[in-house]
């Protein structure tokens, strides 16, 4: 009996013992796993932690991304104001250089000598004129602010325009020029003539200048849309379409491959671009821009010693023959008055210039307008209220009140409603013309303009019709004699061709002029040419004359 108590204290204590050893275990667990998801609590609170940092640093980010683009888009305003300013004060004084001088082309007393320099004058303007429109077109495509223009327009004047303004350089330079229109290039079209124009001139520009001898060749021709949706339906949108297609051959020196690649990089010019000491090298880059905005692209081949052809194409859609504005073709007329049998038109003048003011007032007073002027807007209502004028010819900055305001103040009654407002500015963004039809404006007329701009929106919105004096303008653009320069400058002696090269390369005039006195007795008719060059001091193309049969230098 004893026995069987003492097992039973054993068993009981034995039991015990287990259940001790297994509660240990089980608190052992329990505080190891207390230890894992403190473990766990800490790593979670350290996430949490890097998360926090991330989330602020992530706001900081974003804080300094904000602050960044804010400080970009008010350098970009910056940039903008700056760029309207600077073409406004840059295009409003050539507008007087070039406005004064046409003016004086106008006066048929001036002599020839004064004509000659005076041509000087306008061809020194333009090229001016050309080069801040090159900077001010780059800056523009930078800031995004390039858009086209659409109207519908004359596309044969266009092209014809462009053979008379050429003819004259090509002549000078002994170069034959043509330009070949296939039968397919419809003749009204709707774009942006503008800035089509910009491209051909352009390139037909640097197709003379860096052709010796030889020729020159604009050709045109077009493919027109089908007009067939999927499953045959005609679409008439389509049909409308038309891609034509032009290219500039010339004869001229031609171009390694290296230079190809360079040659649509802005600031890029060839090695003979560069020789020349003309342009800015953003000419083709900003062509080529213009032509991909048009739908199209520019492609060029050329081969050292055997000329280039830059080739493009754009988009453009076909437009009734009443609705195209008269091209470029008419501009070398001379106009001298008003047809006989037409009211006596007014037109008020508004600009806080007074040599845009008296330039504009001379112009149209020559021809038998009836013209006023005033210098800022609240002149314009006024003389409007008192005048009632046809047409205000309104710049838009202007102390007081605005060109904006005042068209709204005009156009805001019926009367007004019947006056065609024509906006007048400097700047070189395109947003100006919006933002002046919004005003109220019926057309928009951008400085510098000629003469011809001038009588053509009397043409166009009064229905004026105009005297003109063909023969004498005629004459006058006719320049030289045709000679082929290069072949009778190739016949001259070796010395002398090396002495005229020498002239011209120190840009002697007295120089250049005994070098023609030596040569005038045997051939009188190549000595005149190139007294006509250098009377227009363009040793440029006295020197490719007289170098004509030489080697290109390496």
């Amino acid at each position: 009996m004893q026995l069987v108590g003492i097992s039973a204290l054993v068993v009981v204590g034995t039991l015990l013992m287990v259940v001790l050893w297994a509660l240990r275990r089980r608190l052992l667990a329990s505080e190891r796993a207390l230890e894992r998801k403190e473990q766990e609590l800490a790593v979670s609170r350290a996430a949490e932690q890097r998360l926090g940092e991330e989330l602020v640093e992530a706001r900081r980010a974003e804080e300094e991304s904000r602050r960044a683009r804010a400080e970009a888009e008010a350098a970009s305003r910056a940039k903008s104001t700056f760029l309207a300013n600077m073409s406004h004060e840059l295009r409003t004084p050539l507008n007087s250089i070039l406005g004064f001088a046409q003016l004086m082309e106008r006066d048929l007393s001036l002599g020839h000598r004064h004509r000659e320099n005076l041509m000087v004058i306008c061809k020194s303007g333009e090229h001016l004129l050309g080069l801040v429109n090159d900077i001010l077109e780059m800056a523009k495509i930078e800031a995004g602010r390039m858009t086209l223009v659409d109207a519908d327009f004359d596309l044969h004047a266009m092209l014809s325009g462009l053979s008379e303004m050429f003819s004259v350089e090509a002549q000078k330079r002994g170069l034959t020029l043509a330009i070949e229109r296939e039968q397919d290039v419809p003749q009204h079209v709707h774009g942006d003539e503008g800035k089509l124009r910009q491209v051909l001139i352009n390139l037909l520009g640097n197709a003379l200048k860096f052709t010796p001898r030889g020729s020159v060749t604009l050709r045109a021709w077009a493919r027109r849309s089908t007009g067939v949706r999927e499953g045959g339906a005609h679409d008439g949108a389509a049909a409308a379409r038309v891609r034509v297609s032009f290219e500039v051959v010339d004869t001229g020196r031609g171009m390694v491959k290296e230079e190809i690649e360079e040659l649509f990089e802005a600031f890029g010019q060839t090695a003979t671009g560069r020789r020349s000491g003309e342009g800015t090298g953003l000419g083709l880059h900003i062509s080529r821009r213009i032509v991909r905005m048009m739908g199209g692209d520019m492609q060029v081949e050329s081969q050292p010693g055997r000329g280039t052809t830059l080739r493009f194409d754009v988009r453009l859609t076909l437009a009734d023959a009443g609705d195209a504005r008269p091209g470029g073709a008419a501009r070398a007329r001379r106009i001298v008055g008003l047809s006989p049998g037409q009211p006596r038109y007014r037109v008020l003048v508004v600009d806080d210039r007074w040599d845009v003011r008296h330039c504009v007032l001379k112009l149209l007073d020559s021809v038998g307008v009836e013209v006023r002027s005033a210098t800022n807007g609240l002149g314009a209502v006024a003389q409007w209220e008192t005048w009632s004028p046809h047409l205000v010819l309104l710049d838009l900055r202007m102390p007081l009140l605005d060109g904006y305001e005042a068209a709204t103040r005009i156009k805001s009654s019926p009367r007004g409603r019947e006056t065609v407002v024509v906006a007048m500015t400097a700047s070189a963004f395109e947003q100006n013309r919006s933002l002046a039809a919004e005003a109220g404006c019926d057309d928009f007329l951008s400085k510098p303009f000629r003469d011809a701009d001038i009588f053509n929106l009397l043409t166009k919105h009064l229905g004026a019709r105009f005297e003109v004096e063909e023969g004498p303008a005629e004459r006058r653009a006719a320049g030289p004699p045709a000679v082929d320069l290069a072949r009778a400058a190739a016949g001259l002696p070796a010395s002398l061709r090396k002495d005229l090269r020498r002239a011209a390369t120190r840009l002697d005039a007295k120089a250049v002029q005994a070098a023609i006195d030596r040569f005038r007795p045997e051939d009188a008719e190549l000595a005149g040419a190139v007294a006509e060059l250098a009377r227009g001091y363009r040793f440029d193309s006295i020197l490719a004359l007289s170098s004509a049969d030489e080697e290109e230098p390496s």
